[in-house]
């Protein structure tokens, strides 16, 4: 039996904008693919990331907004913060 690797939404959210952030605008298969999440579940997280306004639709794919980018700071912080004290996000 595999045993799948747990992630918090936190954690995805995470991995979605942390990808955005590096490679640049992309269509949703691709960010499927980096996040390691089935297409039908990431429509449901980008869908929500659209409408917080931590990423935008344009015609090259997704990409990260300022508000985004600034979440991903954050979220970066607050991993280095929880690994500290053993935990994982």
């Amino acid at each position: 039996m595999v045993r799948r690797k747990y992630r918090s939404q936190a954690g995805i959210v995470h991995d979605i904008l942390e990808v955005l952030h590096e490679e640049g605008a992309m269509p949703a298969t691709r960010i499927a693919t980096y996040a390691n999440l089935p297409y039908d579940r990431l429509k449901i997280i980008l869908s929500s990331l659209e409408e917080s306004g931590l990423i935008a639709k344009e015609e090259g794919g997704y990409v990260i907004t300022e508000k985004g980018i600034e979440a991903l700071t954050i979220l970066r912080k607050s991993r280095k913060l929880l690994e500290s004290l053993g935990f994982k996000l």
